[in-house]
């Protein structure tokens, strides 16, 4: 199995990476995760690999974090959910909001995840409970209860304007913060901070 590759950036698209490691130039599919971390850095980037394997396919997926791709590989071990859907899953969510999501047996939040749908949402609640507090997972702080007016306004933002849940997430938290409290405050403030 290739665990990482060490490289230069050739190409960095939304999904994903030609990476240039000694003369050869591999293709890896990458979550927005990740391509936020690669944008920009100049020299030689490291990411971590999964390699797909069928019969009518051969993949790599690439992450930038350990924790990434331990997430990945949890999730394509869920009947029903294979990598394509797993690596929605990852640039729709954080690892930390999803994590908690599961923890917190929130199906309602899953099955706004684009290709999660009520039985997949419940498959993901009870095959990863358990496994999913083994993963150290960093980076997003603890998912806090959210009122029905911010709930709202997140689903307007990734249901009827096309934004992804953490970046709607973040932005409805921040408007929040500027005190913010009708749905249409929320969303008004939070779309002033995506733009």
């Amino acid at each position: 199995m290739i665990d990482f590759l060490e490289g230069e950036v050739v190409e960095l698209t939304e999904h994903s990476v030609v990476l240039a490691v000694n003369g050869v130039g591999y293709r890896v599919a990458i979550s927005k995760a990740t391509v936020e971390a690669l944008r920009g850095q100049a020299g030689t980037v490291k990411i971590f690999t999964h390699l797909h394997y069928t019969p009518n396919d051969l993949a790599l997926y690439g992450f930038a974090t350990p924790e990434e791709r331990q997430l990945f590989e949890l999730l394509i071990s869920v009947s029903g959910v294979g990598p394509k859907v797993a690596m929605g899953i990852l640039s729709a969510t954080t690892p930390q909001y999803f994590a908690e999501a599961i923890l917190q047996n929130r199906r309602d939040l899953l099955e706004d995840l684009k290709g999660v749908g009520r039985k997949t949402a419940e498959r993901l609640i009870v095959e990863l409970k358990e496994k999913i507090a083994q993963i150290p997972i960093r980076g997003e702080p603890a998912l806090a209860p959210a009122t029905t007016q911010e709930e709202l306004a997140i689903k307007a933002l990734t249901r009827s304007l096309g934004f992804n849940e953490s970046e709607a997430r973040r932005a409805v938290a921040r408007a929040k913060a500027t005190g913010a409290t009708t749905t249409e405050e929320l969303v008004k403030k939070a779309l002033a901070l995506l733009s």
